[in-house]
């Protein structure tokens, strides 16, 4: 759960979110581009730009400020001049007008762009291809699957037989539409957000969020009840649609909906609800977000009488809780995080032998902060999990439940620790990310060596290599579904250049009397997109010297005919925080870029992220945060000095915004950056922790209000506090959302006040763009998608005088 608190850049699950193409072939020139316009000292202003003839907005500048405590210096009084802008538009009327004028300001540039329209009609195109999640099985005996047949706004779930998904298929949906929901909003703005099954597939409970919020509301319906038609009435059903239970549950966020195998209820984390919060109006506040409970629901009644199962933690008021059923029903394993680390305390507490109520007796696994247990499946008192305890890359271990050590109390009162026994050590030279038991006694595990994903079966009880699985794969695994009592499994996989490939593993029903048989392995599905084709393009893992000497990984990914010559635009995209492993990943919006420009894509795996385990997370946060930036820099130098890129664009989401403002602020023109794209950033690196669920990024960003020492360094890198007034800066494009309220867009209208200001008559634009009723990025429809990628392009674009190579494959 803690990894949800960030939206991963590009998900791994890109099959459920992204959005793709019609039919309409791209052919390209071979000749190269016109030389494009990076950053330099000369004051010629990008092309369309004038900021002396249309001045930027104006800003007020008021005379606060806030005082934070130093290491260094004792006490510091940091300006706040637009701390007005911390109000968002939904609650001040100055702020609204602020936002407006800016938003003006950057459509009159973009439209200013001849070939938006031509290029969106190219990202269509590429968006626009059928896509599937691979089928999962029910305990209705039903398979179910996501569908996307193109430029759909959400994707709907499907429901099939066993005989269905059985033999391969192509790109027309098998079985039935089950739940649509594209008929909950007209706007595709209206989006489910969390999913479960019953454990029998009697109910379905999912969980609903508006313009992208992180609130949810959670219902209940009978899966004999599918909501596949309009309703009769006519209008949207943003109340979960007709034909479900009238169990509604509010004020959910950051978490999962768990059954009890009797079909009885669920257990849910909530939030106490924000005072500022108006009837419809989730998703603007920027209040934090403190004292999760965990609840549990019994079907059929009231929220109101629903079971405190763990009470508001006493110590730590940022504790979340999030709970696994385990197999045969018999347990619950609770995990309580306090932030984003991937390090929990972990207990256990019997299903059999006592009532869910909040006097429950827990068993402590794990109560320090110190590691993850992640559970894999039991049998009887015999739990498999899957750890970082001692092992940075993970391990599998095995853990004898002792019931007698149960306790009363608060569990984050409660202390102990368990023995754990190594079933599949740690690989030292390969992060292990994904490990599933399937077919009642095998293991399967996806690692990831040098950021390429394989896949390998053991035996469970002994941790016995049995084979590699998917020989062939070259890419990233982003879905793998089978439970432990199924016989198949369906693998998803990807490439820079391909959606991909569905795979079923089928072990055959008698292969459970056997520890060691291995599947039979079919083509399921294989997705194409018509205007990218695979073998146009190559894709290449390069390796350079970051400033401290530390090699870093990059991945490169062009046309075959484009040239290495010091003339291709390159867009070089990072994440570089919370463990989180940016993994080669298939973006029709990148793809079509490259494609359209004759460009490159550079995939920078800088510290900070999860690539290569614990360690690599710990060198980029916390005193290491500038490693990231300082990795990012030395790409952008390697792809300038070999002439790999003519013009680079730094672009990063969330905390990669972060990341690309601040790479920003400390690019010289050595560096050849020529715009900077910003998303959804953390820009205030002073004050993030007082915003909806800021406090959880503690564990990367240190805490500046309390500690002094990551106030000083903080301070230092802070986009927003670190903006250079004795440069020219590149193009800078920010971008945000009114119902982000995970990062909430303070952050980006603070940071592009404080770069205009600086800079009134800087020679490249320096823009903001707000996107309306949509969130962090989960659940924003295929549309908001294309128009936001489409205007992106078009700023950077128009000001660094790119050209598209051939305009006539989209007319």
């Amino acid at each position: 759960m803690p990894l949800a608190l960030l939206a991963r850049p590009l998900p791994r699950t890109a099959v459920l979110t992204s959005i793709f193409a019609l039919s309409v072939s791209l052919s390209l020139r071979t000749s190269p581009l016109s030389a494009p316009r990076a950053m330099s000292s000369r004051a010629a202003n990008a092309p369309g730009w004038d900021p002396v003839a249309r001045p930027f907005p104006a800003a007020r500048r008021s005379d606060a400020s806030a005082t934070y405590k130093s290491k260094a210096q004792g006490e510091v009084v940091v300006p706040e001049p637009y701390d007005w802008l911390e109000t968002p538009p939904s609650q001040s009327s100055e702020t609204k007008t602020w936002v407006e004028a800016q938003a003006q300001a950057t459509q009159e540039y973009i439209d200013g762009y001849p070939d938006r329209a031509v290029f969106k009609r190219l990202l269509e195109s590429s968006f626009s291809y059928p896509r599937t999640s691979c089928p999962s099985a029910k305990g209705d005996g039903a398979f179910y699957y996501s569908y996307n047949s193109g430029l759909d706004p959400q994707s709907t779930i499907y429901r099939a037989t066993a005989e269905d998904v059985a033999r391969p298929t192509g790109d027309t949906p098998v079985g039935e539409k089950w739940f649509d929901q594209n008929l909950m909003s007209k706007d595709g703005t209206v989006a489910l957000s969390a999913t479960s099954f019953s454990k029998s597939g009697k109910y379905f409970a999912y969980g609903i969020s508006k313009a992208g919020s992180d609130w949810l509301r959670v219902y209940v319906r009978p899966t004999l009840a599918p909501f596949n038609t309009p309703p009769a009435d006519g209008s949207t059903a943003r109340t979960g649609g007709p034909d479900r239970l009238e169990d509604e549950i509010r004020s959910v966020k950051f978490s999962g909906i768990t059954w009890l195998h009797d079909d009885s209820g669920f257990f849910y984390q909530a939030f106490p609800e924000a005072e500022s919060i108006g009837a419809d109006g989730h998703g603007t506040e920027t209040d934090a977000n403190k004292d999760a409970r965990l609840h549990f629901h019994k079907i059929g009644t009231k929220q109101s009488e629903d079971v405190l199962v763990v009470a508001k933690d006493p110590v730590t008021r940022e504790s979340m809780w999030s709970t696994v059923v385990s197999d045969d029903g018999e347990w619950v394993i609770l995990s309580n995080s306090k932030d984003t680390d991937t390090k929990a305390r972990t207990y256990v507490a019997s299903l059999k032998d006592q009532k869910v109520s909040d006097s429950m007796k827990w068993i402590p696994l794990s109560t320090d902060f110190k590691s993850e247990l992640s559970y894999l499946g039991n049998d009887g008192t015999t739990f498999y999990f899957m750890t970082n305890r001692d092992a940075a890359n993970y391990k599998i271990v095995r853990i004898e439940l002792d019931a007698s050590s149960a306790q009363s109390g608060h569990p984050a009162q409660l202390s102990g620790d368990v023995k754990t026994t190594d079933l599949l050590a740690e690989d030292k030279d390969a992060l292990l990310s994904t490990a599933t038991i399937i077919n009642e006694n095998k293991l399967v595990i996806i690692y990831s060596r040098n950021v390429q994903d394989e896949v390998w079966q053991y035996e469970l009880k002994s941790g016995k290599q049995i084979k590699r699985l998917l020989p062939e794969l070259v890419g990233t695994v982003t879905q793998f579904s089978g439970r432990r009592e199924d016989s198949t499994a369906y693998v998803s996989t990807m490439s820079f250049v391909s959606p991909g490939t569905q795979t079923r593993l089928d072990w055959g029903a008698s292969a459970a009397q056997s520890t060691t048989a291995t599947p039979e392995e079919s083509v399921y599905r294989t997705t194409l997109v018509a205007g990218i084709k695979p073998d146009d393009f190559v894709s290449e893992q390069r390796w350079f010297e970051s400033k401290d000497g530390t090699k870093v990984p990059m991945f490169l990914t062009r046309r075959k005919d484009t040239p290495l010559d010091g003339t291709a635009p390159t867009w070089c995209y990072f994440y570089g925080g919370f463990n989180i492993p940016l993994a080669p990943t298939f973006s029709p919006s990148l793809m079509t870029w490259v494609q359209a420009y004759g460009g490159v894509l550079a995939w920078v795996n800088a510290r900070g992220g999860g690539e290569f385990g614990g360690k690599w997370h710990d060198a980029g946060r916390l005193l290491h945060k500038q490693n990231v930036f300082d990795d990012v820099l030395a790409a952008c130098e390697y792809l300038k000095t070999n002439k790999i890129s003519g013009v680079t664009i730094v672009n990063g989401g969330s905390n990669g915004g972060l990341g690309a403002m601040a790479v920003g602020n400390q690019a010289e023109e050595k560096h050849g950056i020529g715009a900077v794209v910003a998303e959804v950033g953390v820009h205030d690196m002073l004050k993030f922790s007082t915003w909806t669920i800021g406090a959880a990024w503690c564990a990367d960003y240190g805490n500046p209000i309390e500690d002094p020492v990551m106030f000083d360094y903080n301070y230092k890198y802070s986009p927003l506090h670190n903006v250079n007034p004795n440069k020219t800066y590149p193009t800078v494009a920010i971008l945000s959302s009114d119902h982000d309220d995970r990062v909430v867009p303070a952050h980006s209208f603070k940071m592009v006040a404080e770069l205009q200001h600086k800079h009134p008559e800087n020679p490249n634009p320096i823009l903001a763009r707000l996107e309306l009723n949509a969130g962090h990025g989960a659940g924003k429809s295929t549309q908001k998608r294309i128009e936001e990628a489409c205007d992106k392009y078009a700023i950077v674009a128009r000001s660094l005088g790119l050209q598209l190579k051939n305009k006539t494959a989209a007319l």
